[in-house]
């Protein structure tokens, strides 16, 4: 059971040039609430933010819960993915790419 703040790895075709890395804001019906996060294999990862009016916000969207294809995802000290991680993730968006 994922609860707020598990930072989760999704699969969505419409993002899939980078990791989609989100943290679960909340459980909702039939999925999760989440933030989603910015950054890249090497880097460090923050909050991702869009533009709503003059102003930025977090970026939260609904996601299915069969989007998220790595759960409870923990980032080092330095905000980045550990070696493990990226390895298992570049399996993972490897074996969804064959499939689609």
């Amino acid at each position: 059971m994922m609860g707020a703040m598990d930072i989760v790895a999704t699969y969505c075709p419409k993002y899939k040039d980078r990791p989609q890395i989100a943290q679960v804001v909340q459980k909702s019906k039939g999925g999760y609430s989440v933030h989603w996060m910015t950054g890249s294999y090497s880097g460090p990862w923050t909050v991702a933010k869009k533009r709503d009016g003059r102003k930025k916000v977090p970026w939260v969207e609904a996601i299915k819960e069969s989007d998220i294809i790595y759960k409870k995802i923990s980032l080092n000290s330095g905000q980045k993915l550990s070696n493990k991680v990226v390895q298992k993730l570049r399996a993972l968006y490897a074996a969804k790419e064959e499939r689609s």
